[in-house]
């Protein structure tokens, strides 16, 4: 891929990246990541790390540390929640470049870095953000840093590892560590430099990794390990109940990642052991189905290779991706973004397979890349239609038509991929941007009129509510608390009745279930009825808009004002005025 090609589609992904960068925080986990943020730059307690006040047990803090930088900067802002995870995902591609250019060509290393950028995982977990961004970004860059030192043995480069490895260590635990190892230990074999199994200069990096890690470790063990008094939730086979005698450093270090394996963490959601496979052919389009070969074709270039070991490829991007793959299928408890961290693995695996048909002038497997990538542009022109014409069908014609034009000129560079070989890679690119420029400029915009936390919040506001007098009755949304700042005032009937009695008026949230059991026992007037919907739990029910309002869990702000005639509540009130 030529530089100047590069830099155009990288520009213009880099538009669509930052449009998406005001949009709504999402429930749960980013928006939980977002209060617990803000509840760390209110309180300026940066090494204990509570949520809604109680101790924190489940992340590391690096995501928290970032993020409360940039709200002391620049105050409370989607994009400021956003903005710090964005840019690690800027060192990640860089990293990738410098990855694939170190173990190819420079051509292979931008080939590797677009792939990356347009992939899909990656517009996904900026618009989602979890702890898995700066996870991702970091272990690329050890990777690199260390390979650095294998070629040169400078020793700039040893402290980059140690960088690495520990900010990826801080982002989401020992897999930080893991994939790293696992990646330059298959290069080690596959070129056979038992050498390099035995440097000295590894007991300098885990130096620096730990004297890295302090500051986090030492929190930990402030905050648990001297409290073993502490009553912590934990999950158990029985359920969620709170936990003396808790070990941060344990359940960092081991119970959170390798206890997942081993069984000690007893989460588990149903997952099977294929999960990540299906996950995979979405995530990481549209480089997906054309991975899939890549990946055979690598496979059997290494059984080749092992009758002359001269032809044998370089494994670390094979075994980095295969090998950490398998140990997080063997995981008790899967989600699709914990496979995105050998994303930038696969992308110079793909584009160095790329890169060699090419070469090789195999015309099968190019006739094979366009149909495939044709496929593809299919897929996403039919997703786009839905999007704007029957997902939310409202005179969506500008973003429409913009989005046409991407990917007329897409398939114009696809049809013409044998003029000119780097025609299949700007088209497909092309695909990414059509698809997701209709993501963050349609799609998420309105979905996120749905989320119920988030919008009951801006309802709220919009009232003018004394807060003080606010109360949550079967309602609670990490993303209603970073947006109105407050902690959750939660209540039961009884509890509320006290405070209407001696408010006299106090104002509720409350969703649907709970709202009839209002109706039984007080008056009430309904200030705001908002339609809520849990939007990254997608389902069919939901995107028909014939079906959507039978998906939908509505939220309700009252005025209570007191209590019906036949309400125990009333007798309650009586008795206790009777007594003054």
């Amino acid at each position: 891929m030529g530089r100047i090609t590069f830099w155009w589609l990288f520009a213009i992904l880099m538009i669509i990246y930052i449009i998406g960068l005001p949009i709504d925080i999402m429930d749960v986990d980013s928006a939980q990541y977002a209060s617990i943020s803000r509840e760390m730059t209110e309180s300026g307690n940066y090494l204990h790390v509570t949520n809604y006040g109680r101790d924190y047990l489940d992340k590391p803090p690096l995501l928290f540390w970032v993020t409360s930088l940039f709200f002391n900067i620049f105050g409370y802002a989607n994009w400021s929640f956003k903005i710090g995870s964005f840019l690690f995902t800027l060192l990640g591609v860089f990293s990738t470049f410098r990855l694939g250019k170190l173990l190819y060509s420079e051509r292979v290393g931008r080939l590797s870095a677009i792939i990356l950028f347009s992939s899909q995982s990656f517009f996904l977990f900026n618009n989602d953000v979890r702890t898995d961004t700066i996870l991702t970004s970091a272990v690329v860059f050890a990777i690199w840093q260390i390979m650095e030192w294998l070629y040169s043995h400078k020793w700039k480069w040893i402290i980059g590892a140690a960088v690495g490895i520990a900010c990826a260590m801080m982002a989401k635990g020992p897999i930080g560590i893991m994939v790293p190892v696992l990646a330059v230990g298959s290069w080690i074999v596959g070129t056979g430099r038992w050498r390099d199994v035995f440097r000295w200069q590894y007991l300098v990096i885990l130096f620096l990794v730990a004297l890295f890690l302090a500051p986090m470790l030492y929190g930990l063990y402030t905050q648990f390990d001297i409290h073993p008094e502490k009553e912590v939730p934990m999950v158990t086979p029985n359920g969620l109940s709170n936990e003396r005698n808790v070990s941060g450093l344990k359940f960092y270090l081991w119970t959170q990642s390798f206890g997942r394996i081993t069984g000690e963490n007893v989460w588990e959601n149903g997952a099977g052991k294929f999960f990540f496979v299906h996950n995979f052919l979405w995530s990481f389009l549209p480089w997906a189905l054309m991975f899939v070969v890549a990946f055979f074709g690598r496979i059997i270039s290494v059984f080749k290779a092992t009758k002359d070991k001269s032809q044998m490829p370089e494994l670390l991007t094979l075994g980095g991706f295969v090998l950490p793959f398998i140990a997080l299928s063997m995981s008790s408890y899967k989600l699709p973004h914990y496979i995105f961290v050998i994303y930038p693995l696969a992308a110079i695996l793909l584009a160095s397979w790329w890169d060699e048909i090419w070469e090789k002038e195999i015309k099968s497997l190019k006739v094979t890349s366009v149909i495939f990538q044709c496929l593809i542009g299919i897929v996403t022109l039919a997703a786009i239609g839905l999007i704007y014409f029957w997902v939310f069908p409202n005179n969506s014609w500008l973003p429409a038509i913009v989005s046409a034009i991407f990917l007329l000129v897409a398939f114009y560079f696809l049809l013409n991929t044998f003029r000119r070989k780097q025609n299949l890679i700007v088209g497909s690119v092309l695909f990414s941007i059509a698809a997701n420029l209709a993501m963050n400029v349609w799609f998420y915009p309105n979905i996120m009129k749905y989320q119920p936390g988030s919008s009951t919040a801006f309802a709220v506001k919009e009232l003018n509510l004394d807060t003080d007098k606010l109360y949550s009755y079967g309602f609670t949304a990490y993303s209603y608390y970073y947006y109105s700042g407050e902690l959750p005032k939660n209540t039961n009937r009884f509890k509320l009745a006290m405070s209407v009695y001696e408010q006299g008026e106090v104002y509720v949230v409350t969703r649907s279930e709970a709202f009839s059991k209002m109706d039984n026992d007080f008056t009430f007037q309904v200030l705001k009825k908002i339609e809520g919907y849990p939007v990254t739990l997608l389902s069919m029910k939901f995107l028909n808009p014939k079906t959507r309002d039978e998906s939908l869990r509505d939220v309700y702000i009252l005025r209570v004002t007191g209590f019906k005639e036949n309400s125990k509540f009333a007798e309650m009130a009586a008795q206790k005025k009777a007594s003054k």
